[in-house]
């Protein structure tokens, strides 16, 4: 009996008892404490991994919040590079329209100098030589004269040539140009250079006379003058007014009379008025006797002389 232990079951019908042995019990006691162990486990395994999944939620959020953010910036990051990407295509697109602007501009300089183009030569050295080209004639157009003799240029009432004298009447040979103007009007000099004269010259009926001594061999003469402006043995510049219109000497009415010389030998004005960068090489064809070989061979050493002395300074 004491290996056994007995369980009643009571209902409406009556009570029954069942007798046990002891193993058995101890065995139902083992069974119970696993279930209730693996119940226990099993909870605490749910628990465990419902915290683990939380975490790992936690942790997706986290993440899924940092690539929204790199997201964001490299998007951020690709828009502006897009901006910056038109805003230097526009740049660059501006430079080529400049570039193209500052090719044509040199073309048409290169054309007007009459400096022959050279596509191998890069630009830098192009427009060296445009420059260049372009100092040695403003130079020859400084120190040479050329242009209108009158400021405000009113047409021409005599040419240079043969001419009946309108106060002799007899024929001779004109050696300058008679400018029309108004006793007044300004005169002004064509080159730079010194005042060899400025006075009433009788003997050569001109009345008041300005000659101008310029370099190279040049003088010109400016007849009939009202007033001078300058002294003998100034210096004057290219454009400087220098006298005004007037009818003194043999003269029959206001105007200028204006000469040219090379080394005492009068030359045709005419070709000197009309010379300028545009026209610049026609001179040499219409003036002969002028040795303007050489006169632009010395230009031109001069120029690069200036041009060493720049190169060195700037190495410096």
């Amino acid at each position: 009996m004491k290996n056994k232990f007995s369980v009643t079951i009571s209902d409406v019908h009556g009570s029954k008892s069942y007798s046990f042995n002891q193993l058995i019990r101890k065995f139902f006691l083992v069974i119970t404490f696993v279930v209730l162990f693996v119940f226990a486990a099993g909870v605490l395994a749910i628990w465990w991994l419902d915290q683990e999944v939380t975490n790992v939620e936690e942790k997706m959020v986290i993440a899924d919040l940092d690539y929204q953010r790199m997201l964001d910036k490299r998007q951020a990051d690709y828009f502006k590079l897009v901006n910056e990407n038109k805003e230097i295509q526009l740049k660059l697109d501006n430079k080529l329209k400049q570039v193209q602007f500052l090719d044509q501009t040199l073309q048409g300089l290169e054309e007007l100098i009459d400096v022959e183009r050279d596509e191998n030569i890069p630009v830098e050295d192009r427009v060296k030589l445009v420059q260049l080209s372009t100092i040695e004639k403003q130079i020859m157009l400084k120190e040479i004269p050329n242009g209108r003799p009158v400021k405000n240029f009113k047409g021409v009432s005599s040419s240079y040539g043969w001419r009946h004298h309108p106060v002799t009447g007899k024929k001779h040979f004109h050696r300058g140009i008679d400018y029309r103007g108004k006793k007044g009007d300004p005169i002004i000099a064509t080159a730079e250079g010194v005042v060899e004269y400025a006075g009433f010259h009788k003997k050569s009926g001109y009345g008041n006379l300005i000659i101008i001594s310029h370099n190279n061999g040049f003088k010109t003469f400016y007849g009939h003058l009202s007033k001078l402006r300058v002294k003998t043995g100034q210096v004057v510049l290219k454009g400087e007014l220098i006298g005004d219109i007037g009818s003194t000497g043999r003269s029959s009415g206001p105007h200028l009379h204006y000469e040219i010389s090379f080394v005492q030998r009068k030359l045709n004005p005419t070709a000197f008025v009309e010379w300028g960068l545009e026209d610049y090489n026609q001179i040499f064809e219409h003036i002969k006797g002028v040795p303007w070989g050489s006169l632009t061979q010395k230009i031109q050493k001069h120029v690069q002389i200036v041009e060493k002395q720049l190169s060195l300074r700037d190495v410096k």
